[in-house]
């Protein structure tokens, strides 16, 4: 539930109207503080230079709101709706935004994919490089060595390569209880 202390929510937008979202929250009076995260990414719509900046959660964006600019936020054209579970808003903790904010900003390649098509197996924790401290699954072993993480945020799967040597398993955790497979 919002008080009034602000906190990040999730903000569904009508299709492509993220950033036409995000300029109308900055232009609102008062204004509301809004994150759109961006990827660059391929775009079949662009022939000769097909890697476009694109949302990272496509159909989403990120507002810091407290509870008496609800109404203000839902009412913003093109927004769809507030992200909610039987009529609660769910807050987004600051620490996944800025996880989300780490990956927006690093130099690593990522790729977005929905978490329902990745395979399963045992959770990792990486310990050196950008991403240090955070926990994933294991995806694969590359031909390379290195292996791919998955990293949850907001129900989108974002896959890192990692060294072996920047992995150690989860304590107890995962559906192989947090052992990795070379």
């Amino acid at each position: 539930m919002l008080t009034s202390k602000p906190a990040w929510v999730a903000v569904m937008t009508r299709p492509n109207a993220e950033t036409l979202v995000a300029e109308r929250f900055r232009e609102a009076d008062p204004p509301i503080e809004c994150y759109l995260p961006l990827i660059l990414g391929k775009d079949k719509r662009f022939k000769r230079n097909p890697m476009q900046e694109k949302p990272m959660f496509p159909n989403y964006l990120f507002a810091r709101i407290n509870n008496k600019q609800i109404y203000q936020t839902r009412t913003v054209k093109g927004v769809a709706c507030i992200v909610s579970s039987q009529h609660n808003i769910i807050q987004v903790p600051d620490r996944e935004i800025e996880a989300v904010r780490l990956f927006e900003t690093t130099q690593r390649k990522i790729h977005i994919h929905e978490t329902s098509q990745l395979v399963r197996g045992a959770k990792a924790t990486i310990l050196e490089g950008e991403f240090a401290g955070m926990e994933g699954t294991l995806v694969k072993q590359c031909k390379d060595g290195n292996f791919c993480v998955n990293i949850e945020v907001m129900n989108i799967s974002i896959v890192v390569h990692v060294k072996r040597n920047e992995l150690r398993p989860a304590e107890g955790k995962g559906d192989d209880e947090g052992k990795t497979q070379q």
